[in-house]
Formats: C-alpha cells, sequence, structure tokens
C-alpha cells in the first residue's frame, strides 16, 4: 500500500500516471454502539480497499495500491458519545474538493470508499465522482450498488452466515438482516473480521436493539408507492421508515438487531460477498465504460432542503 501524500510530488505524479486507481476513504467520525470505535466505517473501508484491489489484480488489472489520507466527514451520524456531524453542503463540498485536487495532480481512475449509509451523506460522496466525470476522470462510489441491493435484499444468500444461530430466530434475522444497518450483527460481524482489535470483549453480552417501529408517515407512503407500482420508491420509503423508527427507540442503544451473535465467520462471509460485487461493479466503470451507480434515496436532498430540515 503507498500512501500518496506522503510521497514527493514528482513520485506522486509519476504512480498517477499510470493509471492505477486512487483510493479514497470518506467516513465520519460515529458512535457505533458501546462495543465498536468511532472510527468502524473507516476500519472496514480500509480492509474493503485491500480486498477488491486483491480482486481487481486477480481479474487482470494488477496496480499498485494508491491509497490518499481518509476524508473524516459524515452526514448524519447516529447520535451518541463522540458522533461528529457536518452539514450535507459542508462534506458535498469537501468531497468534491478533494476530488478536484486528485484530478490536479493526474489521477486517472479514482474509487470512493465508504461505509456510512445515510443518504444524504452518498449524495455527497457521489457529487465528487461527477466532479471527477467532469474532469475525464474515471470514478465510481460502490457502496451506491451496496445500498441498492439492500434494498432488495434476497435474504437466503446469506443464509450461511447465520449458521450457527438456531431457529426459529435465525429465520426471523434473515427477514430482517436488509434492516440491520447499523452496529449490528452485520456490521460488527464484519469488524470482527476486519479489525478485532477494536471489537470489545463484551459485545457477546448486549442485549438485541429493542423492537423498532416504523415510523408511520414514511411507513404509509411506502404503501402508497406499493400500490402506485414504484417498486424501488416503496423499498426506498419503507427503509426510510425503519431509520426513523431506530432513531426514536427509548433508550436508543446505537445499534440495530444482535450483535451478540456475531461472529468472525460470518464477518469474513460478508467480507467475500461485498468483495465480489464491489470488484465487479468496479472492473465495469473502471476498466469497460459502465456508468457508475448511483445513490439510492436520491429525493431526500429536496425533502430536506439539502440537510437544513431533519
Amino acid at each position: 500500500m503507498i500512501r500518496l501524500f506522503d510521497l514527493p510530488q514528482q513520485d506522486l505524479r509519476a504512480l498517477l500516471a499510470t493509471g492505477a486507481p486512487v483510493w479514497m476513504t470518506v467516513n465520519p467520525v460515529e458512535f457505533h454502539g458501546p462495543h465498536l470505535s468511532l472510527h468502524n466505517d473507516l476500519h472496514i473501508s480500509r480492509g474493503i480497499v485491500k480486498d477488491v484491489h486483491r480482486a481487481l489484480a486477480a481479474k487482470g488489472h494488477p496496480a499498485e495500491l494508491l491509497v490518499a489520507d481518509d476524508l473524516e466527514v459524515g452526514v448524519g451520524p447516529a447520535p451518541g458519545p463522540g458522533s461528529r456531524h457536518t452539514p450535507f453542503e459542508t462534506v458535498r463540498a469537501l468531497v468534491i474538493d478533494a476530488c478536484d485536487r486528485l484530478a490536479d495532480l493526474g489521477a486517472k481512475r479514482v474509487v470512493l470508499i465508504t461505509f456510512h449509509g445515510d443518504p444524504l451523506h452518498n449524495l455527497a460522496v457521489t457529487a465528487g465522482v461527477k466532479a471527477l466525470k467532469k474532469r475525464g476522470v474515471v470514478a465510481l462510489s460502490p457502496f451506491n450498488d451496496l445500498l441498492a441491493e439492500m434494498l432488495a435484499l434476497e435474504p437466503e444468500r446469506f443464509a450461511p452466515a447465520l449458521a450457527h444461530v438456531a431457529q426459529p430466530k435465525r429465520s426471523a434475522m434473515l427477514r430482517e438482516l436488509k434492516f440491520d444497518f447499523h452496529a449490528g450483527f452485520f456490521e460488527t460481524s464484519l469488524t470482527l473480521h476486519y479489525a478485532p482489535e477494536t471489537v470489545s470483549k463484551n459485545y457477546t453480552s448486549l442485549p438485541p436493539c429493542p423492537k423498532i417501529t416504523n415510523e408511520r408517515a414514511f411507513q404509509l407512503a411506502s404503501k402508497v408507492a406499493g400500490k402506485l407500482g414504484a417498486k424501488t420508491l416503496s423499498q426506498e420509503l419503507a427503509f426510510a421508515a425503519r431509520g426513523k423508527g431506530w432513531h426514536a427507540i427509548p433508550g436508543y442503544p446505537g445499534y440495530t438487531s444482535e450483535p451478540a451473535l456475531a461472529t468472525k465467520e460470518a464477518g469474513a462471509f460478508f467480507a467475500r460477498e461485498i468483495t465480489r460485487r464491489f470488484a465487479e461493479v468496479s472492473e465495469a466503470v473502471l476498466y469497460k465504460g459502465a456508468d457508475e451507480p448511483t445513490p439510492i434515496m436520491s429525493w431526500s436532498a429536496a425533502l430536506s432542503l439539502n440537510g437544513r430540515l431533519a
């Protein structure tokens, strides 16, 4: 791994001239319950970068692993001790500026990696992709593709990750896996795989997340959209309804599902699936001229007046 910004300018430009992708992470400092670190999204992002880089090399695209520094900002982090919220327009401006500077240095391909699911955050990251595209740089944010998959998740594909959980809980957790979006079984397992030293030894004693009641307005809107045949919009609104309901839990725990059931083996399974998907979409965009994946919930910017409304 080569940290680009630690190199002399001449050496940096020579490496970028080879066309090797630059990997830049964009993640908030964010509360992830009592058992994970404030840098959890960054730890997972770094692991994914290394895995996807290896996968691209195996597909016939060997290159030096060129890493730009993490841009430590994020829209809408989970509330809790240590979380740092940065307004949408500020994150958008910072991401665009960072991307423009990479273009100035001669970057030809850029991959923006985040593991923070807030829709406004991913719209801000995608603004950087668009800015690079205007400069003639091939770029993408593959996390957009993963979020789109979560909306229409086929839970049985991930059954091996829950093989250690007895029925009927296993089936119930599979049904809810698409909504396990923060510091729960899914993310804790990934962290046990990528950065086990950052996980509290007491994670197995955490109680399950209390029952989440979907927020009524978004739930109703989801049903209406479904009846009108707007399937993707209905899925997005259902996701928003669950997210808002989670934030409203009395005694908000800062995690979803059951992190106590997380295992490094489940994390390795999830990591393989994410790597496969990220590598496929990255190869398609970086080397085959495909369009970059677009963010879900693009309507959230207008609905929130660019983040000015909750």
